[in-house]
């Protein structure tokens, strides 16, 4: 070699040696085993893929379906806490038969069009209500994000099967909370024989921009659970049902044994399993459940349902006190407010609602313990009520600091406002035509308590007026203020008393019942 040469090269040698090395991307393919994967004891099957990638731990969707439940598994434990969980799409299903996981940290991005098929569930040891649970996800500890424009698709599509939950999180009790929950932006859940999502102490969660459909009981369902956004989502086609429910978004509370909760009257927010607390469900479109409810609060404090779009559910919006052993209780501080509710179908045909009651928004407290300081306002409801009196477009008992106003209520039976033992403002409120004229009142206020009843009034077209503008069953009762009204279109004005007299004008607009 000459000496030029020889220089030259020493020279490259030397760059070479001082220039920094590239190494590959810690999760570019063909990557050696992550320190999660080291951590869990996960070989991967395929290091081709990149940490995270479920076809790194061996989940497939060519040849023969194939049971992917214990690859998915693998790649969960792997990945949690460092590694987003990624489902391939493009129209990809990935056969499940069982229960998977998901330790605290874990994030998974579901591609375009991937599906977890689910094609058969197990009991398993976690309990719900005192019955097993058979999940497709179970969250064991919080910490979770589930996203992407894919599907968990269950076995049981149309069918009620009890306590097979799509995703299920339990907290140890209320004041051992789960916390961070979010499932957003596209997932698609359906065919669950009971709920799509299941919750019970659980703090902290997001629901937001997701799609369920075809669940035998609920879409989705929170007990006793803090801090819930649940945002902008498309929920229906609910049941079966059982025991007669069925319901698209609720939020309610193990109710067992409520009663003897020495905080239950005290302070509900204290009592070992308390109503949820600050949940706000606010612009979704529930949809087509007819044996029951659409947006539910078993009892609840400091919650919102607002902006929701309620379509062909037996029952609108409910936010009452709860039932069973809890249902002599109610809550506080709660607002329905800016919702429309109808019985007609999406599309706009009529409503395959057969049954009665229906009741169109219910805001009932319990006899030992009122719902203090609830707002209903600026709610659209249609088609609700029914001739017989079990039920009613707009219903408040038991409430106390209640504020009714600025609803619109169209295509009625019975009774428009149905108010008992309550004690607060029902104004500013337009009743429409009904939809039967057999024993209607705009406003009928059955027994007990202390109201307002100030600027209502009643519009009608085509000669379906109410009977009644407002029917005071008991005028012994403490006098209520009833100023500015105009029912002037129904066939009786004002009405004192099962045996009593009607009102004059001048008692409606500016006066006090006599």
């Amino acid at each position: 070699m000459k000496r030029r040469e020889a220089i030259a090269l020493v020279a490259s040698t030397a760059v070479q040696a001082l220039a920094p090395r590239v190494s590959r991307p810690a999760n570019a393919p063909g990557s050696p085993r992550s320190p999660g994967e080291i951590r869990a004891g996960v070989v991967p099957s395929d290091t081709s893929f990149a940490y995270g990638d479920v076809r790194r731990y061996g989940m497939t969707v060519t040849g023969a379906p194939s049971d992917n439940t214990a690859a998915l598994q693998r790649c969960l434990n792997a990945s949690a806490g460092s590694a987003t969980v990624t489902i391939p799409g493009a129209d990809a299903a990935y056969q499940l038969t069982g229960r998977v996981t998901a330790p605290p940290g874990t994030v998974i991005s579901l591609g375009n069009g991937a599906t977890l098929r689910w094609v058969a569930t197990a009991p398993v040891t976690t309990a719900l209500l005192g019955a097993t649970c058979r999940p497709g996800i179970e969250i064991m500890q919080g910490d979770f994000r589930l996203t992407g424009n894919g599907r968990l698709v269950g076995p049981s599509a149309g069918a009620y099967v009890g306590n097979e939950i799509g995703i299920l999180c339990l907290g140890q009790s209320a004041t051992a909370l789960r916390s961070g929950i979010a499932i957003t932006d596209g997932v698609e859940l359906s065919g669950w024989g009971s709920r799509a999502i299941a919750m019970q102490f659980v703090s902290d969660v997001q629901v937001q921009g997701i799609k369920i459909s075809k669940c035998g009981y609920a879409g989705m369902q929170f007990l006793s659970c803090r801090r819930g956004r649940i945002q902008s989502n498309h929920v229906g086609e609910i049941g079966p049902g059982t025991a007669g429910n069925a319901y698209g978004i609720s939020c309610t509370h193990d109710s067992r044994n409520y009663a003897a909760d020495p905080n239950a009257a005290a302070d509900g927010r204290n009592a070992a399993n308390p109503f949820c607390i600050d949940f706000d469900v606010a612009y979704n479109t529930v949809y087509d459940i007819p044996l029951w409810v659409g947006v539910d609060f078993h009892g609840a404090y400091d919650c919102h349902a607002r902006n929701n779009t309620v379509f062909n559910c037996r029952h609108g919006i409910t936010m009452q006190g709860s039932s069973g052993a809890a249902g002599s209780f109610g809550g506080e501080n709660n607002e329905v407010t800016s919702n429309s509710v109808t019985t007609r179908r999406q599309n706009g045909d009529p409503t395959t609602v057969t049954a009665v009651p229906r009741l169109g928004i219910s805001v009932n407290g319990g006899a030992q313990v009122r719902q203090r300081g609830v707002t209903v306002r600026g709610n659209t409801i249609d088609g609700f009520g029914d001739s017989v009196h079990t039920s009613f477009a707009l219903q408040h008992s038991n409430t106390s600091a209640v504020d009714i106003s600025s609803n619109r209520v169209s295509d009625w039976r019975g009774y428009g406002c149905y108010s008992a033992n309550s004690e607060g403002v029902i104004s500013d409120n337009v009743f429409g035509a009904v939809a039967d004229t057999t024993g209607t009142a705009c406003i009928f206020v059955a027994i007990g308590g202390n109201l307002k009843i100030l600027r209502n009034r009643h519009t009608v077209a085509g000669g379906r007026a109410a009977l009644y503008g407002l029917y005071i069953n008991t005028p012994a009762d403490p006098p209520f203020v009833i100023q500015g009204n105009d029912f002037s279109a129904a066939t009786v004005q004002a009405y004192a008393g099962r045996n009593g007299s009607r009102l004059s004008p001048a008692q409606i607009v500016g006066g006090r019942p006599g």
